[in-house]
């Protein structure tokens, strides 16, 4: 069985994009010896806890039950039933008594129409405050592509969630407004220049990147000052740099 295939034979590891599980893998075999068994069972080990930290871990014990509430689903704008969806993920938990502030602030800007989610997660359920949207969004777990698509079709909703890992696509589908929400830090830990190579498959005129101002389930605070190689990277495009609840966010126009 191949590292992958070891990493996979996880169930909570089997709906990931082979692509980030083979991004994570490259990058922690690189301290190892991939030919010495107990190497290799180091490898596995530490890229199932980097996957967690990428994605296992903003999932709420009760994330089974996002399908119950969706089934209890009468109409796309049913903000209680969209909010408890919401909230069985820690990004969107976090965010969810804020999102009429933060569509408001976007929409000073540009007044969109289209939507590009990287990263989305259970994000297309904030629509109800974002507005009637044509909503495009990658993210990185078939499950969750299949669960908010399903949401999408239910409602006769414009546009759809694909899988995969967002560095693996040659371009990306033209939005008025791209949004990275906490999705660029774990990337670029991963690789270098993560961002700037992202940014150039993007046609979008406005991306809005968000990062998180506290540890995971709002633990310690964390310094924004780390936050100086995106600043360097967007440098005289920022429109507005706000801060909500625990996290900050940057409007940013190409």
């Amino acid at each position: 069985m191949s590292l992958l295939e070891q990493i996979k034979d996880k169930k909570e590891f089997r709906k990931l994009s082979e692509d980030l599980i083979s991004r994570v893998l490259v990058k922690v075999s690189e301290k190892y010896d991939v030919t010495d068994k107990k190497d290799q069972k180091k490898i596995v080990k530490e890229t199932r806890a980097r996957l967690r930290d990428l994605y296992s871990a903003f999932r709420m014990r009760n994330f089974s039950k996002k399908e119950k509430y969706l089934e209890e689903m009468k109409d796309w704008e049913d903000k209680e039933i969209c909010k408890k969806i919401l909230q069985v993920h820690l990004s969107t938990r976090e965010r969810a008594e804020y999102y009429d502030d933060v569509y408001m602030k976007i929409r000073k800007y540009v007044d969109f129409k289209s939507v590009l989610d990287l990263g989305c997660g259970l994000n297309v359920f904030s629509m109800p405050w974002m507005g009637r949207v044509d909503y495009y969004g990658i993210d990185v777990n078939q499950e969750d592509v299949d669960f908010c698509n399903s949401y999408l079709e239910k409602f006769g909703l414009r546009g759809a969630i694909r899988w995969g890992d967002v560095l693996s696509f040659d371009n990306h589908l033209k939005s008025e407004v791209c949004f990275m929400f906490k999705v660029l830090e774990g990337f670029e830990s991963l690789e270098r220049g993560f961002t700037e190579k992202l940014f150039e498959k993007i046609s979008s005129p406005y991306i809005v990147a968000s990062f998180a101002t506290r540890s995971l389930g709002g633990g310690k605070s964390i310094s924004e000052k780390r936050l100086k190689w995106f600043e360097k990277i967007v440098e005289g495009k920022v429109l507005e740099k706000f801060k909500l609840a625990d996290e900050v966010y940057f409007i940013v126009k190409r």
